[in-house]
């Protein structure tokens, strides 16, 4: 039998248990609005965070060199078949906090690519990968995963919509259909880079049953441009789970990225 102090302090604990961190960051391909590179800075951020969740945007990865066993007469010799490996910054970030990682590359060049990711310290069952690019000249996509979380499975979608509001529009109607076909119910995430300065996204999604956090908590939720946010482009919509707080951003991150992180504190219902 317990006694008197384990169970106040059990008490005092079993809130938090339920309580699902969520941050969202379009990374710029890791340099800040200036365009200096700033990934090791982000990185430090991200790792200080310690959230549950991680939903990523444009997260860079370079080429890496294949496989080279030795050098004949001064040209190299490949060992095996050239690999096509790749280094993404949010690999970095999961390996050195020992997160589940889920990447769905979007943009793809010769020597590099960038796209999506998810990031989590709880399991992590991938979803998929799905291109929602509305037109040729901005290739986007929405990545899912599932992570076993208070003994639930949640749902996450990291998304990165168009500029236009046409495009973004079917993206969002996308997004919706899948939503209502393959997670009709169950604890749900979906957060990204919108676009969405209108917020047409509210209602939209509103009509599925889900939670805009910063317009539920009454918060403006602007985090563009960075160093002066006037537009509320990034957004969290959350079923199943009550929005409990919106954290305003540290202000060493508005010179990381051309977007400040959203960061958001949610409770499982």
């Amino acid at each position: 039998m317990r006694n008197p102090e384990e169970l106040t302090q059990l008490k005092h604990e079993s809130p938090l248990k339920k309580d699902f961190m969520a941050v969202s960051w379009n990374l710029h391909k890791g340099r800040s609005p200036l365009g200096f590179t700033a990934w090791n800075a982000m990185q430090r951020w991200v790792e200080s965070t310690h959230a549950d969740a991680y939903f990523l945007q444009e997260a860079m990865a370079r080429r890496m060199p294949g496989p080279v066993l030795a050098t004949s007469f001064g040209s190299p010799v490949i060992h095996d078949p050239l690999e096509d490996v790749w280094h993404c910054q949010a690999t970095e970030i999961a390996r050195s906090l020992e997160l589940d990682i889920a990447l769905g590359p979007n943009v793809f060049k010769p020597s590099w690519r960038h796209g999506n990711a998810i990031l989590s310290p709880h399991p992590l069952d991938l979803g998929g990968r799905w291109d929602i690019s509305a037109h040729r000249f901005e290739r986007r996509g929405l990545l899912v995963a599932r992570a076993a979380f208070a003994g639930k499975s949640v749902t996450l979608l990291c998304a990165h919509l168009a500029l236009t509001r046409a495009a973004r529009l079917r993206q969002m109607n996308w997004i919706a259909h899948w939503i209502a076909r393959e997670a009709p119910d169950g604890p749900l995430v979906l957060a990204g880079d919108f676009n969405d300065w209108r917020n047409d996204s509210v209602p939209l999604f509103g009509e599925l049953g889900l939670r805009e956090v910063a317009t539920w908590l009454g918060e403006a939720g602007r985090t563009f441009p960075a160093f002066s946010p006037a537009l509320a482009l990034d957004k969290m919509f959350v079923r199943g789970m009550r929005p409990v707080e919106w954290i305003q951003p540290a202000q060493e991150t508005a010179w990381l990225s051309d977007h400040l992180p959203y960061m958001a504190r949610l409770r499982l219902e």
